[in-house]
């Protein structure tokens, strides 16, 4: 038994599927299959059931899984601490994120960070909110950034941005000119919804169950993806959609769409930066969220979050460009 063995056989339980791990392990599904085959003769048990849609560990399986992430994780902390024994602040971050911010503010901040920074290489990957944040618990990612957070004991999450969220529509529909509309109005008016998964929907919806509106009650016509589509369709006239304001600031520049105020309701939100609670950080990770920490407090939201699930907002401030750090 070799350690790729059972990061193999770890990434097919995660992913319950023999083929994905294979593509994210870079070798051939026939390949995967034969070193799961080594590891049961090893062990003299059958460690996957292999007979339903998805692959499922036994009973056996389990519990090479469950030391076998912990293998996993002593691992990352020996390669971690070891790389992180130079004076100087390098190394690549891994960084997920959902179109809100993987789209509108991490673009820029990214750039900021890399010119204090220039040691550091960063690889930035958008997908919607959930992906992101398995993603996150699975390992792939060391820091992922999203619009909306679930409170999940294995997951630590923290301010990135203050956002809101607002509904609009094209320039040429009956509402750009109004001033307000009414919740009743909103509800019957057809609607663009982005995807299940996606961070706007998710706190949309919440908003709608504080404002005493069931979502299911929105006159949905189409699902569009994420943010990008969802605008797209608005614009060629396709019904109103809530968008953050971070994505439309050129729309609303040029004209191409038009803000709508809807009665007693406004949605403030922060984006966050999410991350595995027992995973250890690279110092390189330790210093991109101090830099997210300080951009935060420099910005000086008002008011309290809009969404649920994060960290102390008084997190110790992570290491400068030549500074060491603790990876705890």
């Amino acid at each position: 038994m070799d350690i790729r063995q059972i990061r193999l056989f770890c990434r097919i339980v995660e992913r319950k599927s023999f083929s994905l791990a294979a593509d994210e392990m870079r070798i051939t599904q026939p390949a995967a299959s034969q070193q799961v085959r080594s590891l049961e003769r090893e062990l003299e048990a059958v460690l996957l059931d292999r007979s339903r849609r998805t692959v499922v560990p036994t009973d056996a399986g389990q519990v090479l899984y469950r030391y076998g992430r912990e293998i996993l994780d002593l691992d990352e902390r020996i390669h971690t601490e070891i790389l992180d024994l130079g004076e100087l602040v390098a190394g690549r971050v891994l960084v997920g994120a959902s179109t809100g911010p993987g789209d509108n503010v991490l673009p820029a901040m990214l750039t900021r960070f890399k010119r204090e920074y220039p040691g550091v290489s960063i690889s930035l990957h958008v997908d919607d909110t959930h992906t992101v944040i398995e993603r996150v618990l699975s390992r792939e990612f060391e820091i992922g950034a999203v619009g909306a957070v679930t409170p999940r004991p294995e997951l630590v999450a923290e301010p990135l941005a203050r956002d809101e969220i607002v509904l609009v529509c094209a320039p040429g529909h009956p509402w750009a000119a109004r001033p307000t509309v009414t919740l009743e109005e909103l509800v019957a008016e057809p609607h663009l919804m982005q995807q299940q998964g996606a961070g706007v929907r998710s706190v949309v919806e919440e908003h709608l169950r504080r404002a005493g509106v069931r979502p299911e009650r929105l006159n949905i016509v189409m699902e569009m993806g994420l943010m990008e589509s969802a605008k797209q369709a608005a614009i060629a006239g396709g019904g109103v959609t809530f968008l953050s304001r971070w994505a439309i600031g050129p729309d609303l520049e040029h004209g191409t769409l038009s803000v709508v105020s809807v009665e007693g309701f406004r949605i403030l939100r922060d984006f966050y930066t999410v991350r595995s609670r027992t995973r250890v950080l690279s110092r390189a990770a330790e210093a991109l969220l101090a830099y997210f920490r300080e951009q935060y407090a420099e910005a000086a939201p008002a008011g309290p979050s809009a969404t649920i699930g994060h960290a102390s907002r008084h997190a110790t401030r992570g290491p400068r460009k030549g500074d060491r750090c603790s990876s705890s």
